[in-house]
């Protein structure tokens, strides 16, 4: 899908950056991204997406927020769910208040509406996780869960689950029963192939759709040679961006898209 380059700043700072000028180099990387899950999405079919990666810092978060963002300046309706219960961070890239969420939902205590907040952007709601939750796997598992996703898959057009690495916890098994399918999120020159792999191989072992995949925290001086180790998983480089670090103001080139698995055999 799309390549995200680095800034000069070490670590993923969670933030907005992308503006409703598509002349913005810092919108760039994100408008494609937004663009090309737009046309899996021609039929409406495809509109819960699971946000993931292999590790933590791949900058996930940072991702899935300026790609609602991007959607919701383009006149699409979006919801994001905080769905990474162990670092919930999407209130805090927003600036909403973080409680009374899905926990709440789960429970009783509130109805989906009342777990529904607005932000600041243009057509972007947040669902949030709420109060502390000792174990995730009795919120997905849920019929309540289910419910809340009916809810978001019949009022947005693009519902965006920003879910916890697939190396760390088994939490995205369950969050795809009620997704359409995943984006997975690889860190330039970071995460080894290795890690690639396996997440891929997790995901399909248990009935993930891979949508496509996005490279994040892209830097020109470590570029030589690693799409060539990357091929057999479907990735290639065709970025011409330069930095140190991405911060979140993520610029990219077109890249390979498809269902992340190009290239196997």
């Amino acid at each position: 899908m799309s390549i995200f380059r680095k800034n000069k700043t070490k670590g993923c700072v969670n933030k907005i950056v992308v503006t409703e000028s598509s002349a913005s180099e810092q919108s760039d990387g994100y408008n494609k991204l937004r663009d090309q899950l737009m046309v899996i999405n021609a039929d409406g079919n495809t509109k819960v997406i699971q946000i993931e990666s292999s590790l933590d810092n791949e900058c996930k978060t940072v991702v899935t927020c300026n790609l609602a963002v991007s959607l919701g300046y383009a006149g699409k309706k979006v919801a994001v769910v905080e769905t990474d219960f162990r670092y919930p961070d999407v209130h805090t890239t927003f600036g909403t208040d973080g409680t009374d969420g899905i926990a709440e939902f789960v429970n009783g205590k509130i109805n989906a509406e009342h777990a529904v907040k607005s932000t600041a952007y243009p057509n972007v709601d947040v669902v949030v996780r709420g109060g502390e939750v000792p174990n995730p796997l009795t919120v997905f598992t849920s019929e309540k869960f289910k419910e809340l996703i009916s809810f978001l898959r019949e009022k947005y057009d693009y519902v965006l689950l920003d879910c916890a690495p697939v190396l760390l916890v088994s939490d995205y098994i369950h969050i795809s029963k009620v997704a359409d399918g995943a984006v997975l999120l690889v860190a330039y020159a970071s995460t080894s192939k290795f890690a690639v792999a396996d997440a891929v191989s997790e995901m399909k072992r248990n009935g993930v759709k891979i949508l496509g995949t996005a490279f994040t925290m892209y830097d020109k001086k470590k570029s030589f040679g690693y799409a060539y180790h990357y091929k057999y998983y479907g990735y290639s480089n065709y970025a011409a961006n330069d930095g140190k670090q991405c911060e979140g103001d993520c610029a990219a080139e077109q890249t390979a898209s498809g269902d992340g698995r190009k290239g196997e055999n």
